[in-house]
């Protein structure tokens, strides 16, 4: 149930194609597959940046300016981790809220919480469940 990786890091951009460049410039991160995502049934525009030669995005851009506040640019990180219902169980048990939804084209289900600062994160777990145990 712990984290085993950080997955990913996310960042919002109101200047992606730039962010794109400078990331694939500087790291060698190249745009690669993403899955339509949306938040509250609205589009999430962005991208994915792969490693050279890696088969899983680590770097997601969010079209979007960066929201005001402590964390500015940062948006979330994730970690992948086994046992999607032990977890939720575990979360509930702490009184952590959450919201937990399958990814989109994928075999994923994420969970997103919060921690005491307001810092987002994100546990992505190669499992699907029955709707009613996300809840």
């Amino acid at each position: 149930m712990p984290p085993l990786r950080l997955d990913h890091v996310t960042l919002s951009s109101g200047c992606i194609d730039d962010t794109i460049a400078f990331y694939g410039d500087i790291l060698a991160l190249r745009p690669g597959h993403r899955p339509p995502l949306e938040a509250n049934g609205v589009p999430v525009p962005g991208a994915w940046l792969y490693a050279e030669g890696g088969d899983y995005p680590i770097l997601h851009i969010i079209d979007r300016e960066p929201v005001e506040g402590p964390t500015g640019a940062f948006h979330h990180f994730a970690f992948r981790g086994t046992g999607l219902l032990a977890f939720l169980d575990h979360l509930r048990s702490h009184a952590v809220e959450f919201k937990a939804a399958p990814v989109a084209d994928t075999a994923d289900t994420q969970v997103h919480f919060f921690d005491p600062n307001g810092v987002k994160i994100e546990m992505i777990f190669a499992e699907r469940a029955d709707p009613s145990a996300l809840n």
